[in-house]
């Protein structure tokens, strides 16, 4: 069984900590309050806790508010910032079994968007609507003379996006 390493988050030190297991929590500390009956302000201690992730995105992906923050913070993000070090210029936070509500530090890395695209490939997913087998085809098909709208139609894709792989503009890391 792996041990759980618990550290400091970079900016959020002695309010939140990352585990090496992929988890967030909360520190015990006081914080302010106001009372809303006589408006005056307060100290209480504010119990610490494991954060329970939410939904980030529709690419399943997890998040916590850390703080009086208005969006979340990315959770894979917070283990490597945490435990790796700043995410070089270039680079994202991999996953390397494909699950992205996988957490472990043993499950992350850094590597640029093509690593990433061609490892969500490799584990037989698709990156977006379209795999690679049909990216090839719809070249094929734009080749034999077939039109990008009987294409969209055929891939249930939009035309434009027949279009940008036509040009090169989406897929151009694909031989």
């Amino acid at each position: 069984m792996e041990k759980e390493i618990w550290k400091d988050i970079p900016g959020y030190e002695g309010r939140y900590q990352a585990s090496t297991l992929g988890r967030i929590r909360s520190l015990t500390r006081k914080v302010n309050g106001k009372n809303h009956y006589t408006g005056k302000p307060f100290l209480r201690t504010a119990k610490g806790q494991i954060l329970r992730p939410g939904q980030f995105c529709k690419n399943g992906h997890v998040s916590v508010v850390l703080g009086n923050a208005a969006c979340g913070s990315p959770v894979h993000q917070l283990i490597m910032k945490t435990f790796v070090g700043p995410c070089p210029d270039g680079t994202e936070v991999l996953h390397k079994n494909g699950n992205p509500k996988d957490n472990r530090l043993c499950n992350l890395r850094y590597g640029t968007r093509t690593e990433n695209i061609l490892d969500v490939y490799r584990q037989g997913k698709r990156w977006r609507k379209l795999n690679i087998e049909d990216v090839q085809q719809i070249r094929f098909g734009l080749t034999t003379g077939i039109k990008g709208s009987e294409l969209a139609a055929m891939y249930q894709v939009s035309e434009s996006c027949i279009s940008s792989i036509k040009r090169g503009d989406t897929y151009s890391w694909l031989e």
